[in-house]
C-alpha cells in the first residue's frame, strides 16, 4: 500500500506526548488560520463562507489571534458583523396571544425559548458550520484512516503506537468505527490496552508518592500521570492563539 504524507505525519506525531491526532488537527488547524490571515481575507467564497457560520465557532475565533495578524482579523470580523447587523434589521416583537397555548407552556416552563424572539434568533443563527472546524474534521478522517490501513502492514505503525501515549477516548472511539478486520482490531485493542495500562499504573504510583510516608522518593514518569491521564480521556488541550 502507498504511503502518503498523512503517514509519515502520523508516525512523527506518534513519537511526540499526547494523542497524535489531536496534535495533527491542531496543527492543521494553526495552518488553515494562517493560510486564511495571509492569503484568503479577500476570497469572496472564503468570507461568504465565513459570513453564513457567523464568524468561528469559539476555540478557533481565539486561535486568530497571532502577530500580524490583526488587520486581517478586523476586515474579516468587520464583515461578519456587518451580516450580523443586517439580519437584525426590522426585528419586532412578536407578542402571543393572552390565552395561547404556546404562550401558557412558556409561562409554566421558562427554559423553553421564546416565541415572541424566535423569528429574529433564527435569523442570528449559523448557517454553516465554523470553516477551521471544517478543516479539521476532514483532517481529523484522513488520520484515523491512515492509522486504520496502516496499523498491522510490514513497517507499519503498531510498533510506534504501542509505545506511544496513544489516541485519545474520542479519537479512539472514531477509529474503532472504521475497522472492518479482526485482525486490526485485536492488535489495536492490544496495543490501547498496554498505552493506557502504563499510564494507569502511574497514575497508583503518582497517587502513591503524594502519601507522606513515601514523600521523599524521587519522581519519576507519574509525575505528569494527572495531566496526560485528562488528555487521555478529554483530549489534548488546545493553545488558544500564539504569540
Amino acid at each position: 500500500m502507498s504511503r502518503t504524507m498523512s503517514y509519515y505525519d502520523l508516525r512523527d506525531a506518534l513519537a511526540q506526548t499526547g494523542c497524535p491526532v489531536c496534535r495533527l488537527t491542531a496543527r492543521d488547524a494553526e495552518h488553515y488560520l494562517d493560510g486564511l490571515l495571509w492569503e484568503s481575507v479577500n476570497d469572496p467564497d472564503v468570507r461568504d463562507k465565513i459570513r453564513q457560520a457567523r464568524g468561528f465557532c469559539h476555540e478557533h475565533a481565539w486561535q486568530l489571534s497571532r502577530a500580524g495578524g490583526s488587520l486581517g482579523v478586523a476586515i474579516l470580523m468587520h464583515d461578519v458583523l456587518r451580516s450580523v447587523l443586517k439580519a437584525m434589521e426590522s426585528s419586532r416583537f412578536h407578542a402571543l396571544p393572552a390565552f395561547s397555548l404556546r404562550r401558557a407552556r412558556e409561562s409554566l416552563d421558562r427554559t423553553q425559548p421564546a416565541a415572541a424572539t424566535a423569528d429574529l434568533v433564527a435569523r442570528l443563527n449559523a448557517k454553516a458550520e465554523c470553516p477551521v472546524c471544517i478543516q479539521a474534521g476532514q483532517m481529523e478522517r484522513i488520520y484515523l484512516s491512515t492509522l486504520n490501513d496502516h496499523l498491522l502492514e510490514e513497517d507499519g505503525l503498531l510498533s510506534a503506537y504501542e509505545t506511544s501515549d496513544g489516541l485519545c477516548l474520542t479519537h479512539f472511539r472514531l477509529t474503532l468505527t472504521l475497522i472492518q478486520e479482526e485482525a486490526v482490531l485485536d492488535a489495536f485493542l492490544i496495543a490501547q490496552r498496554t498505552v493506557w495500562g502504563r499510564l494507569v499504573a502511574d497514575l497508583g504510583e503518582f497517587i502513591r508518592k503524594n502519601d507522606y510516608r513515601f514523600g521523599d522518593e524521587p519522581w519519576g514518569s507519574e509525575s505528569d500521570a494527572w495531566i496526560r491521564a485528562v488528555g487521555a480521556l478529554c483530549g489534548a488541550q488546545r493553545r488558544v492563539g500564539r504569540a
